[in-house]
């Protein structure tokens, strides 16, 4: 059973989760308007960024049944992904608003 702490974590890193998820649905509006090199472009990055976002999607699943020692390592990981793909998408958000 998940105590205080490890729901408002988990919901907080949801939170995260969801943001990206409206970054990265920004990312696919502006490949639609696309064509061309940059249509592609934007396709590879988002098709990049749909792999992170299933490795943190499946580590926040891990983190809720996990407890003791495994939610603490499983905690650091989950927060190193969310924090990788935010890293990745704001990257890839300033690369192509040049």
């Amino acid at each position: 059973m998940e105590n205080d702490v490890e729901k408002t974590h988990i919901t907080k890193l949801s939170g995260k989760l969801n943001d990206l998820d409206k970054k990265l649905e920004e990312l696919k509006a502006k490949a639609a308007s696309s064509a061309g090199t940059v249509k592609a472009e934007y396709e590879k990055t988002i098709n990049e960024l749909r792999g992170k976002r299933k490795e943190v999607e499946e580590k926040l699943q891990k983190l809720k049944t996990a407890s003791g020692e495994g939610w603490k390592e499983l905690k650091k990981g989950t927060k190193k992904a969310i924090d990788s793909m935010s890293k990745s998408i704001d990257n890839a958000i300033r690369k192509f608003k040049k």
